[in-house]
């Protein structure tokens, strides 16, 4: 696979972190050594793996390890799920992925809120943590991990990870469909792989349609549920209201409805994804956040077709439709402009 991707990240990448959860705790990952984010495929267990490490899969073109962090984390590693995560992560040459129970968020942490660990024990992952108001976040060092997982070759894990892994034969479909699909569709990859150059997007859904938006446009991914949102009088129909975010006050624009006039009800999944543009900052409400993916030019083909102002571009995989929104196009809308005013 050709890395020289066009867009590279904001200068800002660094802050960014991916935030998800183990046993009920919450971990983030410095979003700079983020390749992407897939759902679990068929892991291949090997019953003399190293400590930590499940086994290996197909990714693009090569082998790669999938690491379970509980063992690393002191935590009891329970079953894991089809409805599982892994994140790709890539520190210096090596390549491997993550497992996750979910993805919570997408923060730009603030600087002065993380704190670095006041015992400081040379094969700990945890060297830092983010705290901010009831928050408390371990941040995850991804160099070590990948140090303890490679040195530690010759010391065989105690966890029987065949036994974790889903056994009965709808579940081994879907699995066994991902790496197939991955394997298939997948070109090789070369190394070194240069995330500073990557070209990241967050993938979500409105209505079982699937969405693209540049990543460098997200503020941050938080859960609806979380905030209460104030209705706004005389305002056009696809804005839901404000919200009350860390002392700002963001205007909510159910994208749904801006772009199809298509209400959207909050569900249980829903999310609020924070955008940045040049003049303030908007909150769009999408019905779930799917993964985030690189996306290459020979994917994405421009779009032209009638009633596509705000998508600039689109593609078809696995015979589904992809749009990449046009974010300048949408946040300059007047519209959002006039409801803003009236916020």
């Amino acid at each position: 696979m050709n890395n020289n991707y066009p867009v590279s990240l904001t200068a800002n990448s660094s802050n960014y972190y991916i935030v998800f959860s183990l046993n009920d705790k919450q971990y983030a990952i410095n979003i700079q050594n983020i390749l992407e984010i897939i759902n679990m495929p068929k892991i291949e267990i090997s019953s003399k793996a190293p400590e930590g490490v499940t086994g290996m899969f197909n990714y693009n073109g090569m082998l790669i390890k999938t690491v379970d962090l509980c063992p690393f984390l002191g935590l009891e590693t329970l079953p894991f799920s089809v409805n599982n995560q892994l994140i790709i992560v890539v520190v210096d040459d090596n390549c491997f992925a993550i497992h996750t129970e979910k993805i919570d968020n997408i923060v730009q942490f603030n600087i002065k809120d993380i704190q670095t660990v006041p015992f400081n024990l040379d094969n700990s992952i945890i060297k830092e943590i983010y705290k901010n108001e009831d928050k408390s976040i371990n941040i995850i060092d991804t160099g070590i991990l990948n140090k303890l997982i490679t040195e530690n070759r010759t010391k065989e894990g105690i966890i029987k990870y065949e036994k974790l892994f889903p056994s009965d034969e709808k579940s081994k479909q879907i699995l066994e469909l991902r790496a197939l699909k991955n394997k298939a569709s997948q070109e090789m990859f070369s190394f070194p792989i240069n995330l500073s150059t990557a070209n990241q997007y967050i993938l979500f859904t409105l209505d079982n349609q699937n969405y693209y938006l540049d990543l460098k446009n997200v503020k941050e991914v938080i859960s609806v549920k979380r905030l209460n949102i104030t209705r706004l009088p005389y305002t056009k129909d696809f804005i839901k209201g404000i919200i009350n975010l860390k002392g700002d006050f963001l205007v909510v624009v159910d994208l749904k409805r801006f772009l199809n006039n298509a209400e959207n009800n909050i569900q249980e999944g829903s999310k609020l994804i924070i955008t940045q543009g040049k003049d303030f900052n908007i909150a769009f409400l999408v019905d779930e956040i799917l993964s985030i993916k690189n996306l290459q030019n020979t994917q994405i083909t421009k779009s032209f077709s009638a009633g596509s102002a705000y998508i600039y571009a689109e593609f078809m995989e696995d015979n589904q439709l992809y749009s990449i929104l046009n974010f300048e196009k949408i946040i300059n809308d007047e519209k959002l402009y006039i409801d803003a005013g009236l916020a």
